[in-house]
């Protein structure tokens, strides 16, 4: 008697370890010069003053309250709940404490990773490793990414990339081997992805598509295709569980404005085209992006993406008749972009190119699909293009090196971003540029007169508050009061006008007893404020309350352990205490 012979598991291409060593190098080599960079932006709140991260006894915190409830309960309301962000920074501090490039370590790390498991897909799917390694290469390099590596508040979306990239290639290892482990492991990396970032709900969906591709979906066949997603299904809802669990909602909105739905459906179009663009051709890079919300400001550049679309469709259909997959891996970019059009949810900025890092995985595999087609000059001109990308990646990094660069870049390409001239005022005032940073801030006041694009009248607030220390370092105590005064008109519980208010009675009047109050409610206002605590021990300690004084002190250094101010002050404190 026979007998039966076994299923055969689908082939998979055969892949070299030479080009997994590639790849590491490749990655390192092009982000060499982001593991100097420092923190910048976003960075000194969500890891300098983030107490959260300094104490593992804290991991408990992370998975039962948003990424932001460090911040203080008004800040702890958003959408961001990610508990594998904490994590990671935790990590790096474990590594590094407070020294910018453990974070970035880890960030290219997870990018390497990421790039690795990619390339697998490939391989897995059946693509030649000399085409997978050409296209991995490519995504390694692409000056797309340079947002989500090089910046540390990055973090999540290289992590998310990593595991959603890491759940599709497990359930491909399923699809062609048959063994559940390999089902489980996906659902397992996709509940990681998504307790990254919130992008990675996509997964079932992305699923659903391979399953089709593999002819999964064939008439008789949907039972078994319901027993595949099963686990991923019930991944996705031990996540939503955990989610609603500590934010108390699925999802609220961060944009209080009402407009039309042609508005909201011809910027959907506008930022959809926009995302083709700077996926197949990253130019200009901006780490700030602002776009008209209403139809009538941005008409010729909605014809001309929405054209972009059209032209692309037609493109990636025809191109599917010669290459079968390009359709399929094609409409999975267009799927992983699905949350980022949850516009009220996110920002005002309404694109961003980190938002581009898990969409271009399925970019590449298209590019890989092709190149195990092509001939060799195609795969010569494919190597070309990463040395160039990886030239041009490396020059953005230095971008990235500082707050002045950054916000710098950005205000080259649009400069009517008023939050950054605000920025670059802060840092302008620091230094003692009182010049500088009143242009900065007067020109943001003027370019929030318009009301083309979405900006915030914090950034009001912002920049009234800037120029009422401006003028307070000046003596020029009652052009001060007034700035501070209407930043208040603006937002009534803006610590910082509270603490320059106070700053302002303290030299002036030398009244400590009334600037305290203001300090007081600056604190009260500002859980993260450490200036307000500095300010506060000085009042203090000109009243030679030195116990009281050096507490503060101790808050601020809390807060902001390099908070060099204070440090001084606590060390005066302490020498006052002890003669």
């Amino acid at each position: 008697m026979q007998k039966k012979p076994k299923n055969k598991a689908a082939r998979t291409a055969p892949f070299s370890s030479w080009h997994i060593i590639l790849i590491i190098v490749l990655s390192f080599i092009t982000y060499s010069n982001a593991l100097a960079g420092n923190f910048v932006w976003d960075d000194e709140l969500q890891i300098v003053k983030n107490w959260q991260i300094r104490d593992v006894r804290h991991v408990g915190l992370a998975f039962s309250s948003a990424f932001w409830a460090f911040a203080g309960p008004e800040t702890g309301r958003t959408n961001f709940y990610r508990p594998v962000q904490t994590l990671t920074y935790m990590l790096a501090y474990l590594i590094g404490g407070l020294s910018a490039w453990s974070y970035h370590f880890v960030n290219v790390l997870f990018h390497t990773s990421a790039s690795i498991i990619l390339y697998l897909i490939c391989i897995e799917y059946g693509i030649s490793s000399v085409a997978s390694l050409l296209a991995c290469a490519l995504f390694v390099t692409h000056p797309i990414h340079t947002e989500a590596v090089t910046w540390n508040a990055g973090t999540p979306d290289v992590s998310c990339g990593m595991f959603y990239f890491a759940s599709i290639f497990l359930f491909l290892r399923y699809l062609n081997s048959g063994r559940k482990k390999w089902l489980w492991l996906a659902a397992l990396a996709f509940l990681v992805a998504c307790f990254s970032k919130e992008m990675a709900i996509t997964m079932p969906i992305v699923a659903v598509l391979l399953l089709l591709a593999k002819g999964q979906l064939r008439q008789g066949r949907f039972r078994k295709a319901l027993i595949d997603l099963a686990p991923l299904f019930a991944a996705g809802l031990v996540y939503i569980g955990a989610r609603l669990a500590a934010l108390r909602f699925l999802s609220t909105t961060h944009l209080n404005i009402e407009t039309g739905v042609l508005d909201w459906a011809t910027l959907g179009l506008r930022v959809f085209g926009q995302y083709i663009h700077y996926a197949l051709l990253p130019y200009p890079l901006s780490a700030y992006h602002l776009i008209p919300l209403h139809l009538p400001d941005r008409v010729l550049s909605t014809l001309l993406y929405t054209g972009c679309i059209a032209v692309t469709a037609l493109i990636v259909f025809m191109a599917n008749q010669r290459v079968g997959g390009i359709g399929v891996w094609s409409i999975i970019f267009a799927v992983t972009l699905i949350p980022v059009f949850n516009f009220k949810g996110i920002s005002q900025t309404f694109f961003a190119e980190r938002y581009l890092y898990i969409p271009t995985m399925a970019l590449s595999v298209v590019l890989a699909l092709l190149l195990n087609k092509a001939r060799n000059h195609a795969k010569i001109v494919t190597a070309a293009v990463v040395f160039v990308f990886a030239v041009l990646t490396f020059v953005r990094n230095a971008d990235w090196q500082s707050d002045e660069k950054i916000y710098e870049s950005i205000l080259r390409v649009q400069p009517e971003v008023a939050h950054i001239r605000n920025n670059l005022a802060d840092i302008y005032i620091k230094r003692g540029d009182d010049t500088r940073a009143k242009s900065y801030l007067e020109t943001a006041l003027q370019y929030l007169e318009s009301n083309v694009y979405v900006q915030s009248d914090w950034e009001r607030y912002r920049g009234h508050v800037g120029l009422g220390a401006i003028a307070a370092r000046g003596q020029k105590y009652v052009e001060a009061r007034q700035h501070l005064n209407k930043a208040l008109e603006l937002y009534p519980r803006g610590d910082w006008a509270y603490l320059y208010l106070g700053g302002v009675i303290m030299e002036e009047d030398g009244d400590y007893a009334s600037a305290i109050e203001y300090f007081k409610k600056a604190i009260d206002l500002g859980p993260l404020n450490e200036v307000a605590r500095d300010y506060m021990g000085i009042a203090l300690f000109n009243m030679k309350r030195y116990q009281e004084a050096a507490r503060y002190f101790r808050e601020a250094l809390e807060i902001n352990p390099t908070y060099k101010d204070a440090e001084t002050h606590l060390a005066m404190a302490t020498r006052a205490l002890a003669s």
